[in-house]
C-alpha cells in the first residue's frame, strides 16, 4: 500500500477519532451535569452571637406550687451580662450575675415576670410566664443524655465536664438538663451482681463511678453541683424493682410492705436482667414507687427517664403509679418514658401521666433500631392523634449528632439538618446525645444546635401540634402554628436527589404577601409573592417562618459575618439565591463562593456558579468522590474516599458561612444514572473507533 496514502488515512482516522472523542466529552458533560446539580450540599448560618444581649429559650415554664423552683434565663451577648427581673412572686429571687431564678414556687396561678439582660452594648427585655400548677414541661425539654456517648459507663467526672460545657455553649440557647443514663448503680456495666443498694433495696450510685455518693447521700452532691451551674439534673431508671431486692424480700421504706408483695417475678425485661416488674395497681407496688421517688426528690432530681415501659404492650399501671409518686414528692420532676414505639391508643393515659414518651424505638445515626422513615411515620400518626395538650410531648428520641463517644456522627450534614428541622417542627424534646465537651472545636454542630430561630419553633409557647400539609413522593411540607400568629414551615426532601418543593400562602391559610424568614440562614427572603418554591438539597430540609408581624433578626443579618456562603438561602424556582450573602455570593438566582475551590475530576469552577433555575454545586469538591486531597475553602483540606464520600475542612467560604460540610454521592465521578449514560457514550465511541480502524486495516 502507498505509504503516503496510509499516512493520509492514518491522519484522517486520527482527526476523526479526536473529533469523536471531543464530541463525547461535550455530550458526557451535558449528560453528567444534572448529577452535579441534583446533589447540593446544604449551607446554614455559622454566625456568632452578636455582642448586644438577646433573651432566648422557653418563655413559659411550669412548676409545682410550694416546691423548689429553678430556672436560668437563657441569654447571649458580650460578657459580663447583668440580669434583672421585676414582678417576681414572693419566694423567688434572681442572681444578677448568672440569671438563675430560684426559691420556692408560689401558690397555684400564672405569674408574669419582666426580664432584662444588659451589657455595655445594650439590653434586651422579655416576659417570662411562670405557671404554678400540675403541668410541667410547658415547652419540650432540652438537654443532654449520657447514653449515646457513654452507654452505661458514664462517670461523675465526665458528667460534670459535660455539664460545664453545656453551661458555656448550650445553656445560653435553652439547653438546661443533664441526664445520667442507665446502670449508674452497677460498678461493672450491666452486671446486676455489682449493683449497690441501701438497706431497703433501693439502688445507690456505684462509688467507682460516682465517688461523691458516699453513704446514703446518693446523687445529692452531684445534683447540687449541677444546680449551682443553673442546670437541672436527671437520671435513667429501669421500670420495676431490682431482682436482688425482690429475692431478699427487703422491707419497703416508709411502709408495712415488702418487696415480694410489690414485685411480679414473671414480668421481666427482655434486654436487661436487673429488674422485675411491679404491680402498680396494688398498694405494695405504689409503696415501692413512693419509696424510690421520695429518695430521688431528696437527691434533687428534676427529670427521670423510665425505661422498658413498652414490652409488647404499654405498662399503664406502672406509669400511673410513678406519676402518683412524683406528685406526692411535691417536687417538679419531669417524667420521660422509653423506649418506643408508644401506641397512639394509649394517648389519654400518656397525656395524663407523662411529660414525654418515645414514639419510636432507639434512633441512631447508624445501626439504629428505628430509622428516619420510622420517625416520619410515627410523627404523622401522633400528629393526627387527638388528646395531646401542652406539657405532654411525643419524643423522637435523642439527637445523635456531633462527636458520639469517640466517633463523628455518621449522618451527612444534609441529614443532620433534616433531623434538627423535623424534631423542631414537631416540637419533640431535644436531647443531645453527642459530647458537649467537643463542641468548642466543632463549629458545624455548634451552629446546628444553637440556631436560636430554629429552636424557637420547637420551644414556641403555644405548644401547637405539627401538621403534614402535603406529601408528594419523597417531598413533604410540615407546618405548625406559632404563638404570635405566624406559621412555621418545614420543606423536607427525603430523596437522594435535590427536589423543588413548593407551598402557597393560601395553603398555609395566609393572605396577601406575608413576610418570609429563612431560619437556617437567618435572613429575610424577598420576591415570594404567592408562596415558597425552592430547591431543597437531597436528604435535607429548609425551614421558614411566614406571616406578620415580620420577625426581628436575632442572629446577625445575612452578609454580616454569618450568612450562608455557597449560595445562601434558596430562592424561588429552584435556583440558589445568594443575594445579600457572604463575599462572592451572586444575586439573581445564581451562586458563587469566594472560598471553596474545587478539585477532583475536571476541576469544577470555583464556587460552582449555576444559571437561574438550577441548583448549584456550590463549590463542592470532586462530586462523586474523585477528589482525594484538593483544598476546600480557605483553610480546610478535603479528603475523599473511594466510595464517593468527601468531608470538607473548616474555614471554607468567607463571611462566616458554612463550610466544614459533608458531601455525599453514591456513584463515581459522573454520578448515578447520568454516570451510566455517559459511560454508554464512551462505549459507543470506542466501538465506532474500533470498527473504523478494523475497516482501514482490511
Amino acid at each position: 500500500m502507498d505509504r503516503k496514502k496510509m499516512a493520509s488515512e492514518d491522519s484522517g482516522a486520527a482527526s476523526w477519532a479526536l473529533a469523536l472523542v471531543a464530541t463525547v466529552v461535550v455530550l458526557s458533560t451535558v449528560v453528567a451535569a444534572p448529577a452535579f446539580a441534583a446533589q447540593t450540599d446544604i449551607t446554614i448560618s455559622m454566625a456568632a452571637a452578636p455582642a448586644t444581649p438577646r433573651i432566648l429559650g422557653a418563655a413559659v415554664v411550669g412548676s409545682t406550687p410550694g416546691g423548689p423552683f429553678l430556672y436560668t434565663v437563657s441569654a447571649t451577648g458580650q460578657a459580663p451580662l447583668k440580669f434583672e427581673a421585676t414582678g417576681l412572686p414572693t419566694g423567688l429571687a434572681i442572681d444578677a450575675t448568672s440569671g438563675t431564678i430560684s426559691g420556692t414556687t408560689p401558690a397555684a396561678g400564672t405569674y408574669s415576670i419582666n426580664l432584662t439582660v444588659s451589657n455595655s452594648s445594650g439590653s434586651a427585655s422579655r416576659t417570662l410566664t411562670v405557671v404554678a400548677g400540675g403541668t410541667l414541661a410547658l415547652t419540650p425539654p432540652m438537654g443532654w443524655n449520657s447514653y449515646d456517648s457513654f452507654g452505661g459507663d458514664v462517670t461523675e467526672a465526665q458528667t460534670l465536664a459535660a455539664a460545664q460545657a453545656m453551661q458555656t455553649t448550650m445553656a445560653p440557647y435553652g439547653w438546661d438538663t443533664v441526664v445520667i443514663d442507665f446502670h449508674w448503680y452497677n460498678s461493672s456495666g450491666g452486671d446486676p451482681s455489682t449493683a449497690r443498694f441501701d438497706s431497703n433495696g433501693r439502688f445507690l450510685p456505684a462509688l467507682n463511678k460516682f465517688p461523691s455518693a458516699t453513704g446514703d447521700l446518693g446523687f445529692k452532691p452531684l445534683a447540687d453541683k449541677i444546680h449551682a451551674m443553673g442546670l437541672k439534673f436527671g437520671v435513667h431508671l429501669m421500670r420495676g424493682i431490682p431482682r436482688a431486692t425482690y429475692n431478699a424480700d427487703k422491707p419497703i421504706a416508709d411502709s408495712t410492705y415488702t418487696a415480694k408483695q410489690a414485685g411480679v417475678s414473671t414480668d421481666t425485661c427482655a434486654w436487661d436482667s436487673n429488674m422485675y416488674g411491679v404491680a402498680g395497681d396494688k398498694p405494695a407496688g405504689q409503696a415501692w414507687y413512693d419509696s424510690i421517688f421520695t429518695q430521688y426528690a431528696a437527691w434533687g432530681l428534676d427529670f427521670v427517664k423510665v425505661d422498658d415501659m413498652v414490652g409488647g404492650s404499654y405498662h399503664k399501671t406502672e406509669t400511673d403509679a410513678i406519676h402518683n409518686s412524683i406528685v406526692k414528692t411535691g417536687r417538679a420532676i419531669v417524667l420521660s418514658l422509653s423506649p418506643g414505639p408508644m401506641h397512639t391508643q394509649d394517648v389519654a393515659d400518656l397525656n395524663a401521666n407523662a411529660n414525654m414518651w418515645r414514639q419510636v424505638n432507639d434512633f441512631w445515626d447508624q445501626n439504629g433500631l428505628s430509622s428516619l422513615t420510622d420517625e416520619f411515620n410515627a410523627t404523622y400518626s401522633w400528629s393526627t392523634t387527638a388528646g395531646i395538650t401542652p406539657g405532654h410531648w411525643p419524643d423522637a428520641d435523642m439527637l445523635p449528632l456531633g462527636t458520639i463517644g469517640s466517633r463523628p456522627c455518621a449522618f451527612s450534614h444534609n441529614q443532620q439538618v433534616q433531623v434538627m428541622t423535623f424534631w423542631a417542627i414537631q416540637a419533640s424534646p431535644l436531647i443531645f446525645g453527642g459530647q458537649p465537651t467537643k463542641l468548642s472545636g466543632d463549629s458545624w454542630t455548634t451552629a446546628l444546635l444553637t440556631n436560636e430561630e430554629v429552636l424557637a419553633v420547637d420551644q414556641d409557647s403555644l405548644g401547637a401540634r405539627e401538621k403534614r400539609l402535603s406529601q408528594t413522593g419523597m417531598s413533604e411540607v410540615w407546618t405548625k402554628d406559632l404563638a404570635d400568629g405566624r406559621k412555621a414551615v418545614a420543606l423536607i426532601n427525603r430523596d437522594t436527589q435535590d427536589a423543588t418543593i413548593a407551598v402557597t400562602f393560601s395553603q398555609l391559610g395566609l393572605t396577601g404577601t406575608p413576610a418570609v424568614r429563612d431560619l437556617w440562614n437567618r435572613k429575610d427572603v424577598t420576591g415570594m409573592t404567592s408562596g415558597i418554591s425552592v430547591n431543597v438539597p437531597h436528604e435535607a430540609a429548609l425551614m421558614y417562618v411566614v406571616g406578620t408581624p415580620s420577625p426581628t433578626s436575632t442572629g446577625g443579618s445575612s452578609g454580616a459575618g454569618g450568612s450562608s456562603g455557597a449560595g445562601g438561602s434558596s430562592g424561588s424556582g429552584g435556583a440558589r439565591d445568594g443575594t445579600g450573602g457572604s463575599a462572592g455570593a451572586a444575586g439573581g438566582g445564581s451562586t458563587a463562593s469566594s472560598g471553596g475551590s474545587s478539585g477532583g475530576m475536571g476541576g469544577m469552577a470555583a464556587g460552582g456558579a449555576s444559571a437561574a433555575g438550577g441548583a448549584a454545586p456550590g463549590g463542592a469538591s470532586g462530586r462523586g468522590g474523585n477528589n482525594a486531597g484538593g483544598t476546600v475553602g480557605s483553610g480546610g483540606a478535603a479528603s475523599g474516599g473511594s466510595g464517593g464520600d468527601m468531608t470538607h475542612g473548616t474555614g471554607g467560604s468567607s463571611g462566616g458561612s458554612s463550610s466544614g460540610q459533608k458531601a455525599t454521592s453514591s456513584g463515581c465521578s459522573l454520578g448515578r444514572a447520568d454516570g451510566r449514560s455517559a459511560s454508554l457514550l464512551w462505549a459507543c465511541a470506542a466501538l465506532l473507533l474500533a470498527g473504523r480502524l478494523r475497516r482501514r486495516r482490511n
